[in-house]
């Protein structure tokens, strides 16, 4: 069986791994495929600034679940010897991408998997397979196809001159004196100002939100268990919500933290989303989600001091509002902004203009051409909520014929809709972990009539051109050319 994982960051390495982990010893190959150099980084994992942390602690992010201690390990004998580090730490986001990549490493060079530098721009599932099409003009034909593609980046604001957080030149060139505009007050907008605070910035900083909230921080709580019979499990919003305060206040009328309660809800998350229904689904994420967020993924303490420092010093403001239009003038970005509950509006100008305003979360505005191709031609739909592709519990995909996959899966940020809790460790680690091609009776179906991958991948409007070197003459003809020079490369 070969099994083809597109999408080489975090979910698409931890996929490799514990499928890896999970099959027979030579029963599949495994292929990940991804332009990058390095597997296990992507976008989450791959800034360099030392100053953005995980917001979980490193006892929390082990890519094991049955070896918790195995990040903690990893620090102490692998880490950067300036390093000092404690299972409650919040370790950067970089050093954690190194873990990842090791691990993919470790697993490549044993012969776990196999790694393919390129981008897949398309796929077709046929009676027998999944034919891959390859931006060079090569294929990959594999039994099982898992989308492991991560967050995708949102490039600018609409109708707005912004920059993306994560371009290499995002806070480059930009006078130290100069206002910078952060459109977002979620986590990225955090790493934003903690790297202008850093690089020497010492103008004023403005994040702009519809309700400016900040994410609340960590601290050292008591674990406390809730039962599965205490959790109303298919509840509407609001008696959800009431349900979730009032859960809240009686752990803190008992001495405890509000952090316990909500950690608490952590392994019945999943579970509570898919009890409710679309209707209160869509409530939840217009209404209720940004408060959910900033409870549930909170700060590291040394950087929301570093934050309570910036604000404090006035280098730091939170507006809760919104932008009315903006315009691209010779010097400066000018921005007019109504804040929330006012009507006056307030005209202001900034040297750059980023946005913070996360990864886009609907399919239909992804750059990605594998997601834009499979929705073209119906080979996969948007969720009903729009924030994820249209998957089933399995994690099959479902096409715009509501057509369950046989060969197709997802995992991680694709899956949003139907998890809800998708990418946030430890449920992301849970999630691959148990991918149903894990669980045992499963079989792939039944070889059916299936075109020539040639002939798929032109049915499906795309060409893609097979070469055929070392079938039938006793030689490999999956094996990758060592030089990556042919456009016509079948692997």
């Amino acid at each position: 069986m070969r099994i083809a994982i597109i999408g080489g960051g975090a979910s698409g390495a931890l996929t490799a791994l514990h499928l890896a982990r999970g099959l027979p010893v030579g029963s599949a190959e495994i292929i990940v495929i991804e332009p990058a150099e390095e597997i296990g980084r992507g976008l989450a994992y791959s800034t360099d600034d030392p100053g953005h942390l995980l917001n979980v602690r490193a006892a929390n992010m082990s890519a094991f679940a049955d070896q918790p201690d195995h990040l903690f390990q990893w620090l102490q004998t692998k880490g950067p010897c300036a390093a000092r580090p404690t299972p409650l730490c919040f370790i950067p986001r970089s050093m954690y991408g190194a873990y990842i990549a090791d691990i993919a490493r470790e697993l490549t060079a044993a012969g776990g998997m196999r790694h393919v530098r390129e981008r897949c721009v398309d796929l077709v599932e046929t009676g027998n397979s999944v034919v891959l099409a390859l931006e060079s003009g090569g294929i990959v034909v594999a039994d099982i196809a898992i989308l492991a593609i991560g967050n995708d980046g949102r490039p600018v604001l609409n109708g707005i001159p912004a920059v993306g957080p994560w371009a290499g030149d995002a806070l480059k060139n930009l006078s130290a004196d100069l206002p910078v505009l952060l459109v977002g007050t979620g986590l990225t907008m955090v790493d934003m100002a903690l790297s202008l605070d850093r690089q020497g910035h010492r103008g004023k900083i403005t994040a702009l939100s519809p309700r400016g909230l900040l994410s609340q921080v960590h601290r050292n709580v008591k674990p406390i268990v809730v039962p599965a019979n205490d959790v109303p499990f298919g509840a509407e919003l609001s008696k959800l919500s009431s349900w979730v305060r009032q859960f809240c206040a009686n752990v803190v009328n008992e001495g405890g933290d509000w952090r316990s309660a909500i950690d608490a809800l952590r392994p019945h998350t999943q579970r509570l989303w898919r009890s409710t229904s679309l209707a209160q689904r869509q409530r939840f994420v217009r209404h209720a989600r940004a408060y959910w967020d900033v409870h549930r993924h909170r700060l590291a303490p040394e950087v929301q001091t570093q934050l309570s420092s910036l604000r404090a010093a006035g280098r730091l403001e939170i507006i809760a509002g919104r932008s009315v239009d903006a315009e691209q003038r010779k010097d400066a970005i000018t921005i007019r902004i109504v804040r929330r509950g006012q009507n006056e509006i307030e005209t202001c100008n900034f040297a750059r203009l980023v946005d913070c305003t996360g990864p886009i979360h609907d399919p239909r505005q992804s750059t990605n051409p594998l997601i834009r191709s499979l929705l073209a031609r119906g080979a996969a739909r948007p969720d009903p909520l729009s924030i994820g592709l249209d998957i089933d519990q399995e994690y099959s995909l479902i096409d715009a014929s509501s057509r369950r996959s046989n060969r197709v899966r997802a995992i991680g940020p694709l899956t949003r809709a139907a998890f809800w809790e998708c990418i946030a460790y430890p449920t992301s680690v849970s999630s691959v972990a148990t991918l149903p091609i894990l669980s045992p009776g499963l079989h792939l179906p039944a070889p059916g009539t299936s075109e020539r991958p040639q002939q798929a991948l032109q049915s499906a409007g795309k060409r893609a051109s097979v070469k055929q070197s070392g079938a039938g003459n006793g030689t490999n003809p999956w094996r990758l050319r060592s030089d990556h020079s042919s456009p016509r490369q079948r692997y």
